[in-house]
């Protein structure tokens, strides 16, 4: 091939090249157009990406929570937030003699509340129920009839005898009862099985000087 041909065939269009594929126009690999098929542009790549955004969200807010008000959900506090409510247990029957062993008197064994049938753990309350404190009267035993009516002084309202009550004892009664079920420490681990009350029986007396509930506020 002479020079004069060799000189044509180099300067044709064919072997021109263009200016924006030369290495000089060539975007950065950050810039480039991310090919319609590649990895990026995948369905669990986006999932992935939105997944690990929201997680990492939730854990700054936990964060940011924990710090202002020493709690992982700004104060909320329900049996939403009792992680205890969320591990699988089987859930206890007892008798009454067998409750009455977890009346706080024995520091090797948890303490429980009865209330409508309802067994609570309350050990994480023991400054509250356990021996010697101001309710340990209710631990060990379904109190119903005292939760309704505050007569804390007679023996004979804490039972679980609530026949006769007033329209206002049974909303106290409902009032403890959301009060065990929402809260943030307690939880239910079973049921008490009582003996059939005698209709012919006459249930308790009525209370003239009942001490008043405490405050559903109270932290216990």
């Amino acid at each position: 091939m002479t020079t004069n041909n060799l000189y044509k065939r180099q300067n044709s269009p064919a072997h021109k090249q263009s200016p924006r594929d030369s290495p000089a126009h060539k975007l950065p690999p950050e810039k480039q157009a991310t090919p319609i098929g590649s990895p990026k542009n995948s369905p669990r790549f986006v999932l992935n990406f939105v997944f690990k955004t929201i997680f990492s969200l939730i854990l700054f807010n936990l964060a940011i929570s924990y710090l202002l008000t020493e709690s992982f959900f700004w104060g909320y506090q329900s049996k939403y937030t009792n992680w205890r409510n969320y591990i699988p247990k089987k859930a206890l029957i007892f008798s009454p003699e067998q409750l009455a062993k977890y009346d706080g008197s024995n520091p090797n064994l948890p303490i429980y509340v009865a209330i409508k049938g309802d067994v609570y753990d309350v050990t994480l309350g023991k400054h509250w129920y356990g021996k010697g404190s101001s309710y340990n009267l209710f631990a060990g035993k379904d109190s119903s009839r005292a939760f309704a009516t505050n007569c804390l002084s007679r023996k004979d309202h804490l039972t679980n005898d609530i026949r006769d009550l007033t329209k206002t004892e049974l909303a106290n009664l409902d009032g403890w009862i959301s009060f065990f079920k929402n809260h943030q420490k307690y939880t239910k681990i079973g049921t008490v099985i009582h003996n059939p009350i005698d209709p012919n029986s006459p249930p308790p007396p009525k209370c003239v000087d009942a001490h008043p509930k405490p405050n559903n506020k109270n932290p216990h």
